[in-house]
């Protein structure tokens, strides 16, 4: 105890002089703030690596977390010789780590640690594969676009140094990328002629020599779920964890833990076996009876017909029922693989092997998936149906994962460390506990630095209908344009469906344009990214965005000046997913508003508000347009969640808000 006390005070030591003011990170910046939260949650996780407990953080915006726990981190790793995992949702943030924190901080701390990223294997090309394409003809490509486009992949491989798509300028088409990635089914390991040049094996070597590992959610539950079952696994074996952005934690581990099975994987494989229209695929080259796919194709096209046909042209719909249609594709798809796996047995090579072993694998993984969609084999999960005229998924997905992350990451883990600027509710973490399935641990709430009360003014009026009104629609129209004129642009418009954010933007967006602001609307074939850059290049321009703006954009300065939530981001009860959890709340003697409607859209409403102000010199209103706000019970929560005051609230300021008529 005492080793662990003198080991915990050295640690801290060692990050106040590097994160504290007068120490390494104040003396490599010149415009260095001393920023007290920032240590307060820097000592917390410190001591959480050194006494090996687990540890909720909330951090608001500002606190500059990265650093926070990046530092303990380093500074344990060194000390203790043993890794540290550290996983984020977006792309974005490991990029910010890997790119933009990490080298500053090795400059800073002056001592030598490795670091290594760690992406799924289908980020990496398979030189293996993509020879078999180049050399010998074995490829579905061959009209002009695809051999352009292979050309210049052949290009790139000649010169990356780690392999990862990302880094290619022109990102690959999917339907190329899934013939050349790193598949696990069709990998021959140590096996490969390329394995001492493998891109995914190089990047695992890589991670087991590093101090520091970056990688994501998804690849990290991923590899949790692996273990679970037996296996190896994708990373090496760690004692400490660090998860950002962990309020998407049950999300991914509902979705890792789950089984998706959509037309569109069915139709791919099928077309991997024979493509009438281009007489390609595996069973061309094998002279194999394509009429077993001929067959497959019309049960499939039955099969998803008979599905569309039982939702009844919902977008999506709850399974309760075993069986719910017939099962017309296990017989043919069992067929193909009884006709593969003689294939297999008959393969002269191992390369030929391995790729018609590959094709079996995904044929047996397609029907037992499909199987389980009907015979609800697994108990605990709530299957669903989503889609549209085109595209069907069947989805099967855990109802709690508590006791799923209890078994297989608190319990097994020395120190896992979650954070986030959005994980409390009603100043604590007993929903986020509850459902994570964390007992133990303790748990932080660090305020931003941030002086809400002087840089923001909010904003929320008195005469707006209910939001189930059909007269709602309208009067939010109308309030979002008197405010865009009041800012001039300069604003997030924050939505909870895509109808609404489609039907106010046809009333607001011709007034807009007589002010000269530029409407930017969320919709497909347009990336985040895109939309942002756009938004940020024009000073006198307005975002609506949906799902996606809410978290995760960071716009600082006067282009982000207002920030209106059109509705409380209460999530649709209708939807299986949320419906199945209301169900199993109600069946246990609960209350599924409070405990979990209401948690979670208060998360969402900070993460909404959260978009405003980014820096200590920003200012700008917040608007919140859904009267529920005011006249429920429940909204003084909301208005808590952010420690606003109901005097703090301007109810009208008629006078400033011209109306989109004049």
């Amino acid at each position: 105890m005492a080793n662990t006390a003198m080991k915990m005070t050295d640690a801290a030591a060692k990050v106040k002089k590097i994160l504290g003011p007068g120490g390494s990170i104040a003396n490599h910046l010149t415009d260095y703030e001393h920023r007290p939260q920032q240590l307060t949650m820097a000592e917390a996780v410190v001591r959480a690596l050194s006494q090996e407990e687990h540890l909720i953080v909330e951090a608001g915006t500002g606190v500059g977390k990265s650093f926070a726990y990046l530092v303990p981190a380093i500074v344990h790793a060194l000390a203790a010789d043993e890794k540290v995992i550290i996983s984020t949702n977006t792309i974005n943030l490991q990029e910010q780590l890997i790119y933009k924190d990490i080298p500053f901080l090795k400059k800073v701390i002056g001592e030598d640690f490795k670091v290594a990223l760690a992406e799924g294997r289908s980020n990496y090309l398979s030189i293996r594969r993509f020879r078999r394409h180049m050399e010998k003809g074995r490829g579905i490509f061959d009209r002009e676009s695809d051999v352009n486009e292979l050309g210049r992949i052949k290009e790139w491989a000649s010169q990356t140094s780690d392999g990862n798509k990302a880094s290619i300028e022109h990102q690959p088409s999917p339907s190329i990328w899934l013939e050349i990635t790193s598949d696990r089914h069709d990998c021959l390991g140590k096996e490969c002629p390329t394995y001492s040049s493998c891109f995914y094996f190089k990047m695992r070597k890589l991670a087991a020599q590093a101090d520091l590992i970056i990688t994501n959610h998804h690849l990290l539950f991923t590899d949790l779920e692996i273990k679970m079952k037996g296996g190896k696994g994708i990373l090496p074996n760690y004692n400490y964890l660090i998860l950002d952005e962990a309020h998407h934690v049950e999300t991914v581990v509902t979705k890792q833990f789950g089984i998706e099975l959509s037309n569109t994987r069915v139709e791919r494989f099928l077309n991997s076996l024979y493509n009438a229209n281009r007489n390609k695929g595996l069973f061309v080259r094998k002279n194999s009876p394509t009429e077993l796919v001929d067959d497959t194709w019309r049960a499939c096209d039955s099969q998803f017909a008979a599905i569309r046909q039982f939702t009844g042209g919902s977008p999506t719909r709850l399974v309760e029922s075993t069986n719910f249609v017939e099962n017309l594709l296990s017989e043919p798809l069992s067929k193909i693989g009884s006709h593969l796996k003689a294939l297999s047995d008959a393969a002269d090579s191992e390369d030929d092997k391995q790729e018609i072993s590959a094709h079996k694998n995904r044929c047996d993984d397609i029907r037992s998936d499909f199987e389980l969609m009907l015979d609800h084999s697994r108990r605990d999960h709530v299957y669903w149906i989503e889609g549209n005229h085109s595209r069907n998924v069947l989805h099967a997905n855990p109802l709690n994962v508590g006791d799923t992350l209890k078994e297989i990451l608190f319990e097994k883990k020395k120190c896992v460390i979650m954070t986030s600027a959005t994980l409390s509710t009603n100043q604590n973490f007993d929903h986020y506990r509850k459902r994570l399935g964390l007992t133990q641990g303790r748990s932080l709430l660090v305020g931003t630095p941030f002086k809400y009360q002087q840089q923001v003014k909010y904003y929320c009026p008195t005469d707006m209908p209910n939001p189930n009104s059909p007269d709602f629609t309208e009067a939010a129209a109308s309030k979002i344009g008197g405010y865009l004129k009041l800012t001039h642009g300069k604003a997030f418009v924050l939505f909870t469906s895509y109808r609404m954010m489609e039907e106010v933007y046809q009333e607001v967006q011709p007034y807009m344009e007589q002010l000269g602001i530029a409407v930017i609307k969320q919709s497909e074939g347009i990336s985040r990214s895109a939309m942002l850059t756009e938004f940020k290049q024009n000073l006198n321009s307005v975002l609506f965005g949906t799902s996606s703006f809410w978290e995760g954009v960071d716009v600082q300065g006067e282009s982000l000046s207002c920030v209106i939530i059109v509705k409380l981001p209460f999530e649709v009860p209708t939807h299986p997913l949320v419906e199945a959890k209301h169900n199993r709340i109600e069946a246990m003697g609960g209350n599924p508003f409070s405990e979990l409607s209401l948690p979670e859209a208060i998360i969402r409403f900070k993460q909404g508000f959260g978009r405003l102000i980014r820096t200590k010199t920003d200012t700008g209103i917040f608007v919140v347009l859904d009267p529920r706000i005011n006249t429920k019970v429940y909204g003084r929560q909301f208005w808590k969640s952010i420690n606003v005051q109901k005097r703090n609230i301007i109810s009208s300021i008629a006078g400033d808000l011209p109306n989109m008529a004049d």
